[in-house]
């Protein structure tokens, strides 16, 4: 019998709440890291396995320790965060070594004041065969000017981000950034 898809979601309670419950729909074992974990099973399908982690990324040590005892010695082969920096290069240290050797990490990248695709650093921890892609969270267009991606958008991005190989992604639109809501 295949051991079904895990994947580590890192703050999947609230705009990745959508899609933890689509990889739970798929039959996929989620761990799901968050300060209230719990939230997550709101309205999750009862197909796949959820594995509430209770953690917090500000403290990156004890999160990647309570990450190792959810999947119980087994590598991580994918990896979806929404952390914020400065926090996120500890996350990053901290999965690091629970990930498989040619692993997929998406990272999701989003701010309201700065343009966030040169706020960040990228990190250094995923040489090949490892893949590490980056997804832009932008804004929509209206009829009547601009707002930012609603939770669904942003999870459909999240999962396009596991999907598609291209390690730069936009969801949405950043061009210009002038124009954001």
């Amino acid at each position: 019998m295949t051991a079904p898809r895990e994947v580590v979601v890192v703050g999947g309670t609230g705009m990745l709440r959508p899609a933890v419950h689509e990889l739970l729909r798929t039959g996929a074992r989620v761990v799901c890291v968050a300060r209230r974990p719990e939230r997550a099973e709101r309205g999750a399908p009862d197909t796949g396995e959820l594995v509430p982690v209770p953690a917090d990324w500000a403290a990156p040590r004890e999160l990647g320790e309570a990450v190792k005892g959810a999947v119980e010695g087994r590598r991580v082969a994918e990896a979806l965060l929404w952390v914020h920096t400065p926090f996120d290069e500890g996350v990053h240290a901290a999965l690091v070594p629970l990930l498989s050797a040619d692993a997929t990490v998406v990272q999701l990248w989003g701010s309201s004041g700065v343009d966030p695709r040169r706020s960040r650093p990228e990190p250094t921890h995923y040489a090949p065969p490892r893949s590490y892609r980056s997804v832009v969270l932008g804004f929509a267009d209206t009829g009547r000017g601009t707002r930012w991606l609603t939770n669904q958008e942003i999870s459909d991005a999240a999962l396009r981000g596991l999907r598609d190989s291209e390690p730069k992604q936009i969801a949405g639109r950043v061009e210009p950034w002038s124009d954001r809501p």
